[in-house]
């Protein structure tokens, strides 16, 4: 008859057992982020994907965090290799007569805001949805932001309790303007004028991070190296007044370059150029706001023959929204990134 094994038999067993577990899940792991894409260390210790792995998938994006723009203190991980699903239209919002464009929503993806003209002006329009799972609603006009000017080009706060657009009710001023409210059920106080940023160019697209210290928007102010370039200025609190805008180095060039997302405090930026044609859209990221863009690449999974503007994202940058008139007039289309 054989001896029992001793307590210290037992333990060793388990613990070669657990060992060899631990080996092959870390093996799991490893080879799952070997398939996704490269994965180096930013600022903070924190994983960012190499910039020249993600360049060089041809439009292929990270994941992160972020909103029409995004960033916080925190950065969570990105990784190289994810694509876009292919472009749906939004059909409860659609309009087959109307010319629809400028997507933004909050970060729950409950409120949906854009830009229409189906009532016979540029005005900006809402819809909303009880969950992120549900369609969206049927849309309804921002009457309390709305004039008899165009009005356009909106960016909500993730909060839904700040927006900016731009308007022209300054004749002949195409400005950024700015309005709040006290809870999602109240209506929008009457819109003011960012007066800081006011100036005699065109100023449009803004895209507002989720500090709210940080805005990316489109100008022909002097010194822009096509028709329209992308700018940046930022603040110290929300509480201060914004800062000078800047172009933003690496993005701009003899073309349109406008109609920014900022993600990440500035790292990560999605916006339209017509670099390579009509107009499409791009993305790039850079370790270090001290730093240039690379060079932009294009979203080749979501991009048409057509004209394609406007991108929004998620808080994960899992969910874009942009506009497109690939059907013969601008729809807002959405897209999922696909692992």
């Amino acid at each position: 008859m054989k001896s029992l094994p001793s307590r210290v038999d037992r333990a060793r067993q388990l613990l070669r057992a657990f060992g060899l577990a631990s080996i092959g899940l870390l093996f799991a792991c490893g080879r799952r982020a070997e398939l996704l894409g490269t994965v180096v260390v930013a600022r903070s210790g924190q994983p960012v994907p190499d910039s020249g792995s993600a360049g060089g998938q041809g439009g292929q994006i990270g994941q992160g965090g972020g909103q029409g723009g995004y960033g916080g203190s925190s950065m969570p991980a990105m990784v190289a290799g994810l694509q876009f699903s292919p472009p749906v239209l939004v059909t409860a919002v659609s309009d087959p007569n109307a010319y629809d464009a400028d997507p933004t929503f909050t970060g729950d993806l409950l409120d949906l805001f854009f830009m229409s003209d189906r009532a016979g002006s540029k005005d900006l329009w809402t819809s909303h949805r009880l969950t992120s799972a549900d369609p969206w609603g049927p849309p309804t006009p921002v009457t309390a932001l709305n004039s008899s000017a165009a009005d356009e080009g909106p960016t909500v706060s993730l909060d839904g309790l700040r927006i900016w657009f731009v308007t022209e009710r300054e004749v002949p001023y195409r400005r950024i303007w700015h309005s709040s409210r006290a809870s999602r059920g109240d209506t929008w106080a009457a819109p003011q004028v960012v007066t800081e940023l006011a100036s005699s160019a065109k100023d449009f697209g803004p895209a507002v991070d989720a500090s709210e210290t940080l805005m990316f928007f489109s100008s022909n102010r002097p010194g822009t190296l096509g028709m329209f370039d992308v700018f940046s200025t930022s603040r110290a609190s929300t509480k201060v007044p914004w800062g000078a805008p800047r172009p933003v180095p690496g993005l701009n060039g003899p073309y349109d370059d406008k109609d920014p997302f900022v993600a990440e405090g500035g790292l990560v930026v999605f916006y339209t150029s017509t670099r390579s044609g009509a107009g499409d859209l791009f993305w790039s990221q850079r370790q270090s706001t001290n730093e240039a863009f690379p060079t932009p690449v294009p979203l080749v999974d979501v991009n048409s023959p057509a004209y394609d503007s406007d991108p929004t994202l998620s808080l994960d940058l899992g969910y874009l929204m942009f506009d497109s008139a690939r059907t013969g007039i601008s729809d807002i289309y959405e897209s999922h990134a696909v692992p």
